[in-house]
């Protein structure tokens, strides 16, 4: 009896300590209204010329500026990231890419490209230099059709065809599976507005994106060490082929990686231009300093001023804003070290002059589907109505089996079933303590009867 007691004022201890927690950070998923932030100011952008642009800190997804960033536009070649990204993921680097009729014969006068013949070939490498230094469609196309081919829906699709005896083209039916594949990629990494029809850029009116969409996606893109390798060079010579003896020199399009250019930037790493006449000059530009990479995005512009734009937000963001690590500030969680635990390389961007106490927290705990491994939350910091940076709080625990926490929140071995609210997990453990006590006071009678009798 005296253990019963014990284990059911330890369970009642226990979630009465669970529902202290969750009511101490009841502001989570909701927006930071209650914060007064009417005297928090955000540095004063530059004028820009382009009718839409934005520049976004890498690593924590901080939007520093912000220009119609959502708005519906033609992307151009800035598309062919996303194409070189789907490629890298897809493709072993060694592997050969046939350059088939479509491929060279879709283009028109006027379209960049290298001089690729039908049923030439190159190995992935060598295609993605022509696609991202080169900007030559005919590679982008082959690219694409290289990965679709690869896929069982491009299989299942052309046997249903042949079965049926439908008319088809092999070329046509990849170009538009990859494009499935394109738009499926962008969403992954966090594109809205975004609806890509072709891997080359050239002009569909089903094919558009945004300064947002296209900041998400490039900094995807620098996540991988091949896509930063390719872009970190200014020249590229194409190997000769089993159709071309010569070598083919390709130059990177974009200015800035030329020292000896007006518009060379310090610190760029990379990136991609776009020009056709629907959606006037694009460019995408990554560059870092000071251990802070800045992508910026710009679209419907013009030849100088594209370049001219860019320095202006780029110069914007390194001047005006700092980053901070969060593990090494954040003080909310210090007494609990050992238990709880921060990830060591997320960090919030503020602008100069602040600290990290002037940063907002709102908490939001995991439920099972947003679970990975012991990360028990999210934390989020917002700074001016904006949100500077974000990381998770996780639960060090040596044997998971022996500890249960939160609203929502199981630590288990192996990963948890999908539990649909941190409601549940309520009811359950109070109906579990309910159950205790229907026992406690079933064998107190019990055992009152006994000694009766």
């Amino acid at each position: 009896m005296k253990k019963l007691y014990c284990y059911t004022l330890c369970i009642f201890l226990m979630c009465t300590a669970i529902f202290q927690v969750n009511a101490s950070y009841a502001f989570a998923d909701e927006n930071i209204t209650d914060t007064d932030i009417s005297d928090e100011t955000w540095p004063s952008p530059p004028d820009v010329v382009a009718e839409a642009g934005i520049v976004m800190e890498a690593s924590t997804g901080t939007v520093l500026y912000d220009k119609n960033m959502n708005d519906v536009m033609y992307p151009a070649s800035i598309t062919k990231i996303l194409t070189t990204l789907i490629t890298l993921e897809n493709s072993s680097l060694d592997e050969i890419v046939n350059f088939y009729h479509y491929d060279v014969y879709s283009l028109v006068y006027g379209d960049a490209h290298i001089g690729m013949k039908e049923n030439e070939q190159l190995n992935v490498l060598d295609c993605l230099y022509g696609v991202m230094l080169a900007s030559a469609n005919e590679c982008a196309n082959a690219a694409g059709e290289h990965v679709a081919r690869k896929t069982t829906t491009f299989t299942d699709t052309i046997n249903k065809y042949k079965a049926s005896g439908e008319e088809y083209d092999e070329s046509k039916t990849a170009l538009k599976i990859f494009a499935d594949i394109m738009n499926n990629r962008a969403k992954e990494a966090g594109a809205k507005n975004s609806h890509f029809n072709n891997p080359s850029g050239l002009f569909d009116e089903d094919h558009y994106t945004t300064c947002y969409d296209m900041a998400m996606i490039t900094r995807d893109a620098i996540q991988n060490k091949k896509f930063l390798e390719i872009e970190s060079n200014t020249t590229y010579r194409i190997p000769n082929t089993n159709l071309t003896a010569e070598t083919r020199g390709v130059s990177n399009r974009h200015k800035m990686l030329y020292p000896e250019n007006e518009f060379y930037y310090e610190g760029i790493l990379g990136g991609k231009t776009g020009y056709v006449d629907q959606s006037g000059n694009t460019l995408v530009t990554f560059a870092k300093r000071n251990g802070i990479t800045l992508i910026c995005v710009i679209m419907k512009s013009n030849y100088y001023n594209v370049y001219n734009d860019t320095r202006l937000l780029l110069d914007y963001g390194f001047n005006n804003f700092f980053m901070e690590n969060i593990s090494e500030n954040e003080t909310e969680f210090s007494k609990s070290e050992q238990i709880l635990s921060l990830d060591s390389n997320d960090a919030i961007m503020l602008p100069n002059g602040l600290d990290f106490k002037n940063a907002h927290l709102n908490m939001t705990f995991f439920n099972g589907s947003k679970k990975t491994g012991n990360q028990i939350a999210s934390l989020d910091y917002y700074y001016a109505g904006r949100h500077i940076g974000s990381t998770n709080l996780s639960l060090n625990v040596s044997d998971s089996a022996s500890f249960k926490s939160g609203p929502g929140i199981a630590v288990h071995n192996q990963a948890p079933e999908k539990q649909k609210s941190g409601n549940y997990i309520f009811i359950f453990i109070w109906t579990f303590v309910a159950i205790l006590l229907i026992i406690l006071i079933y064998k107190r009678r019990k055992h009152f009867n006994i000694k009766k009798s």
